[in-house]
């Protein structure tokens, strides 16, 4: 009871339970009775469940089968096949008229289905529940509204990022002014993460538009090591958000749209304002990490110290820092594009447009970088290249391959 069918029985609480009771050495029956299939299993479950119970000697009772279930039987289990097909089929149409009816009560009536309110927000009374059913049972909506505690700093962290102000440095600042974090702690306890801020500035919730559907739930399987399911998130394109406003907004549409855009304006130690033209488009090859922005004798480069902080010191077997030069960089990344059939030149607004344009991911390594473009929703990988002058490492040459180059992106 209270568990869905595609739950394993090992997590279900009273089937478990049952399962314990039947390998402890205690067992107080000799079979299990079960009224309705489509509530006990979905697809393939009833054969590894009727297999452990006869192993120990315990039949299944079904009332499709007449009786005992021969595990045995041709027949049983070409019946107890097309039940777990029927099964299953139920609970897509039902997930299928549930999400559907969900997507309707968000787009159409901007209403709050759940979850806690976001940072900057509290929940409040919206009045009854509009299911006279509901209603009768004492339900009622709920709606966002601005917590005035922390309005004003989600209201901060927009502002200042429309600026042109980094996420680290507005989570430092945070930090050093104590200001209480989403999870409602203070000082050190209470430090704020890039990541944090970032989902912060990522979440259209703060424009007044509800927004549903961010995250997925796989409840047939648990998150490893802990009591709760798996959670995966959605791509943008997938999430449903509402057509009318649906609560108070702490930051206008245009600001928002802003900071997703906002391009970090870097000051050096000599005042001047340094560009770094492939923020966000660089990861280590080493630890997979983003790599930050880095002055490297005097010229604009990148650096990823693999998760170390100034403020630790180093492990002895930790590996050294990763260190690219942009200037390397462009000579690879033009070299590439120019084999991939791209007809692209050496100027770096170009470039950088272009990248972005195709949500690229270059992969540095120490002396060589992979780079990765998106077409038509799906990866097309590119081959290893050499940072300083873009050959080709290790193949030799092939008329054929360039005149047919594999994944190709159209200019």
């Amino acid at each position: 009871m209270g568990c869905s069918r595609r739950v394993s029985w090992c997590d279900r609480p009273c089937a478990s339970a049952l399962l314990a009771e039947l390998t402890g050495g205690s067992r107080r029956f000799d079979a299990v009775v079960v009224g309705e299939f489509e509530r006990a299993f979905a697809a393939g479950q009833f054969d590894d469940v009727a297999n452990l119970l006869a192993a120990h000697g315990v039949g299944v009772w079904l009332p499709e089968a007449g009786g005992p279930v021969e595990v045995g039987s041709v027949m049983h289990r070409a019946l107890m096949t097309l039940l777990g097909a029927q099964s299953q089929r139920e609970v897509v149409r039902a997930r299928q008229r549930t999400m559907t009816a969900m997507r309707r009560q968000v787009v159409e009536q901007g209403r709050y289905l759940g979850g806690r309110a976001p940072y900057g927000y509290k929940l409040v009374d919206a009045g009854p529940h509009p299911n006279r059913v509901h209603a009768r049972w004492g339900r009622r909506l709920r709606k966002f509204a601005p917590d005035p505690t922390t309005a004003r700093n989600v209201r901060w962290m927009f502002a200042q990022r429309v600026a042109g102000r980094s996420a680290a440095s507005i989570a430092r600042e945070l930090t050093g002014r104590r200001v209480q974090t989403p999870s409602g702690r203070h000082g050190a306890a209470g430090e704020w993460s890039e990541r944090t801020v970032i989902e912060i500035l990522r979440n259209p919730r703060y424009t007044g538009r509800q927004v549903w559907n961010r995250t997925s739930t796989d409840r047939s399987q648990r998150a490893a090591g802990a009591d709760r399911f798996a959670q995966d998130r959605n791509g943008m394109g997938k999430w449903v958000v509402s057509a009318v406003v649906a609560h108070p907004a702490l930051v206008s549409e245009e600001d928002f749209v802003a900071a997703q855009s906002a391009r970090v304006v870097r000051t050096g130690v000599d005042g001047n304002v340094h560009i770094y033209r492939y923020v966000g488009l660089l990861q280590c090859g080493e630890c997979g990490r983003r790599m930050d922005a880095h002055r490297v004798h005097g010229r604009p480069g990148y650096r990823c110290r693999h998760g170390h902080r100034s403020s630790r010191t180093r492990p002895a077997d930790a590996p050294s820092n990763l260190y690219r030069r942009e200037d390397q960089l462009t000579v690879a990344i033009v070299d590439r594009l120019s084999r991939q059939g791209c007809r692209i030149g050496g100027d770096l607004d170009e470039i950088e447009a272009f990248l972005r344009a195709r949500r690229a991911i270059v992969i540095c390594h120490r002396d060589e970088v992979n780079i990765s473009l998106r077409r038509c929703g799906r990866r097309v990988a590119a081959t290893n290249l050499t940072a300083g002058c873009g050959r080709r490492r290790g193949r030799r040459h092939n008329p054929r391959a360039e005149s047919k180059p594999h994944g190709q992106v159209p200019s």
